[in-house]
């Protein structure tokens, strides 16, 4: 779904004439006097030692991640901000958005931003929300609605090219939720046939201020449009009471499934109200400034040359999760120099099967025998691989696709965002993420990482001949040897070698 605008894109799509002098907007900022709130001290009680560090609890777990976010919801008293890239309009979007209009209606002010890609399928929901008195929706660098979305791409593509990736949540200013989930199904486990592996970090105290002022730095910004001046022409004629009941049948729907009554029943068994493991160290916010959305903002200022310093300074290993892993050449050599020093490199990305958008599988096969010889450990996630979270519910098996995206230098530094390691991530679109300085989060992140390699992923090598071979671990011990990519598809392949040909890495 991140990249549904390679999709978008060939079909047009459209830019928004709405321009600074159309409309006015309110400034606001986060609740500063947030201090007294259930969740402050519930933070206070979990030992904050108010010395400048965070605490910070890594979210692998699909339900988990979800439950968290509706819990924190209900407990917040002042505000809740929330930035995303993709509210999906399922059982967990719908849940989600049921929890943030509970929490408007107790008085809770609720700040939505959410990139364009994902909203125009439900106009009419978004504009009667924003019409509660505590709830502002506005769109990042909207889209023209109507026949001009299929028009005006053709004349300013570089504007609607550049999307707002980022993915956060945070309550009363004191607890926020940062990482690679947008809200959907997928995202945590929800889906019967195939879920994203994620995580996500959930930090208290500074880290969440940082993400607050970020958070009112894009909320402000000429590229974060009003709802209300984005949705017209016909699409305002639902009303907040029909908005109410039909969302409330929809989170009913998805309350009474079986995923929904896991869910409740792991919310209810005390997982979320129970103490959380918080590990208090020291961590801030890497963001993409808003004006990144405009072509024009200081490249110093981006998230990859914030962590560029941590890459090149790193002495003894590079451990790197990405879901769409585009290295190019520039990267490729980088890696390889970074090998030739002595550091261990390890890369875990989706294979064929499990990526989801085959034109950067394509553009990242370039480079494998490269890394390979440059003695980079390369991995690829399996589909077939079951979801623990899932079983661990009682709801079955599903195939899984990667989509964390993280990295860990020298057992130390921990980085978990919306940061891919590919060219849109660098340049076109706005990121973000955590960079976490502590050795047992970052021993905790890359064990479990390397836990799951051997029976969940292909391990990469080259034969005698220089040619790659795919290894695969067997439920009974057992490795497979593949000598061909594998692929369900011929086609599939076909394709990634075509896609592969074509001048588009710049784009992926």
């Amino acid at each position: 779904m991140r990249r549904a605008l390679l999709v978008a894109a060939t079909a047009a799509l459209a830019a928004c004439s709405i321009g600074p002098a159309s409309y006015t907007k309110t400034v606001t900022r986060a609740a500063a006097d947030t201090d007294t709130t259930f969740l402050a001290r519930r933070g206070s009680a979990l030992g904050d030692p108010r010395d400048g560090r965070s605490g910070i609890y890594l979210v692998s777990d699909g339900p988990e991640a979800l439950a968290l976010r509706l819990v924190l919801a209900e407990k917040a008293e002042r505000t809740i901000d929330a930035q995303y890239y993709l509210l999906h309009n399922d059982a967990s979007g719908h849940l989600f958005t049921w929890q943030l209009l509970r929490s408007a209606d107790r008085g809770v002010r609720v700040r939505l931003l959410l990139d364009d890609m994902d909203v125009a399928g439900y106009d009419r929901a978004v504009a009667a929300l924003d019409r509660h008195p505590n709830i502002e929706i506005r769109l990042f660098n909207p889209f023209r609605r109507g026949f001009g979305r299929n028009l005006a791409s053709l004349f300013e593509f570089e504007r609607v090219n550049r999307r707002m990736h980022n993915k956060s949540m945070t309550f009363d200013n004191v607890v926020t939720i940062v990482g690679g989930r947008n809200i959907g199904d997928e995202y945590f486990a929800a889906r019967e046939d195939s879920n994203y592996n994620d995580l996500d970090v959930l930090g208290v105290g500074p880290v969440a201020k940082q993400v607050s002022a970020s958070f009112d730095a894009y909320w402000n910004s000429p590229y974060a449009v009003p709802a209300s001046v984005v949705v017209r022409d016909g699409k305002q004629d639902m009303t907040l009471a029909e908005a109410r009941q039909r969302l409330s049948e929809l989170a009913d729907q998805a309350r009474y499934s079986p995923y929904g009554d896991a869910l409740s029943h792991e919310i209810r068994a005390g997982m979320t109200h129970g103490p959380l493991g918080l590990t208090w160290v020291p961590a801030r916010l890497l963001a993409d400034p808003p004006e990144k959305a405009a072509g024009d903002a200081d490249e110093q200022s981006f998230v990859a040359a914030q962590m560029l310093p941590y890459l090149t300074g790193a002495r003894q290993s590079l451990v790197v999760s990405s879901a769409y892993f585009v290295p190019r050449r520039r990267g490729a050599e980088f890696l390889s120099e970074l090998s030739a020093r002595g550091l261990d490199v390890t890369i875990l990305t989706n294979s064929l099967d499990s990526t989801d958008v085959v034109p950067v599988h394509g553009h990242y096969a370039l480079f494998r025998e490269e890394m390979l010889k440059a003695g980079i450990e390369l991995w690829e996630l399996r589909p077939d691989v079951s979801r623990q979270d899932r079983e661990r519910l009682g709801l079955g098996l599903s195939q899984s696709s990667l989509h964390t995206k993280a990295f860990a230098v020298d057992g130390k530094y921990l980085f978990v965002g919306s940061f891919n390691w590919d060219p849109r991530s660098v340049r076109i679109n706005n990121e973000m993420g955590v960079l976490i300085e502590s050795e047992a989060l970052a021993s905790e992140a890359v064990s479990r990482f390397r836990e799951n390699l051997a029976e969940n992923a292909y391990k990469l090598r080259l034969d005698d001949s220089g040619e790659i071979e795919w290894l695969a671990r067997r439920e009974d011990g057992a490795i497979l040897l593949y000598r061909r990519e594998p692929a369900d598809s011929a086609w599939r392949a076909f394709m990634s070698s075509i896609y592969g040909l074509l001048p588009i890495g710049s784009q992926l």
